[in-house]
């Protein structure tokens, strides 16, 4: 999608991040989107403060600011550090779950605060249409998770792409990524708790 940085031309659009107004001629950071009320699948945009942004959509803002040319941002060294700050890595990855909130789309249980947890690209619908997300679960689930995606009709990677993938992303010590690893493939063909 073609995301871009431009001065706001009237100020009277709202942020998504903060709901307050982007100021005439103040910098903002346009989200493409595909527009779920138009018939043709037109391309819309989400307008948000870079400052916003740079935090909630850290990956697709540095896409934007890669390709800027326009006038000076203020505070710049500012906001490449807040990105990189917030900048994700490509799905599917693992990490640590930075708190208790996340269920695993597997066997719906919690995933504690500090356990290992894989994260898979999702896409749901949301109020805007469609919208990505992350898909959390146990590295045990794993297998199970893919399995009922490919049950819904849905295209499932097999385990093993996805583990190399999980490798490849993940910012994780070698002794953890070769547990998980193990995790999943024991849990291979298992029914999730």
């Amino acid at each position: 999608m073609a995301h871009k940085i431009e001065p706001s031309p009237s100020g009277r659009a709202s942020c998504r991040g903060c709901k307050n107004a982007i100021a005439k001629g103040e910098l903002r950071f346009g989200e493409e989107f595909v527009n779920p009320y138009s018939d043709e699948g037109g391309l819309s945009f989400r307008y948000w403060h870079l400052a916003c942004a740079a935090s909630k959509l850290a990956n697709e803002l540095a896409q934007a600011l890669d390709g800027y040319d326009g006038p000076p941002i203020e505070d710049r060294a500012q906001l490449e550090a807040a990105i990189a700050a917030h900048l994700r890595p490509d799905f599917p990855y693992a990490e640590h779950a930075a708190n208790g909130r996340a269920r695993c789309r597997a066997c719906d249980a919690p995933i504690s605060k500090g356990d290992l947890r894989v994260a898979l690209e999702r896409v749901f619908e949301g109020p805007m249409g469609p919208q990505k997300g992350a898909a959390y679960s146990h590295p045990r689930c794993l297998a199970a998770y893919l399995a009922r995606e490919g049950e819904r009709g849905r295209e499932a990677p097999q385990l093993d792409d996805v583990l190399r993938a999980v490798r490849a992303n993940s910012k994780l010590p070698e002794d953890e990524l070769r547990q998980l690893e193990a995790d999943a493939t024991a849990a291979r063909g298992a029914t999730p708790e």
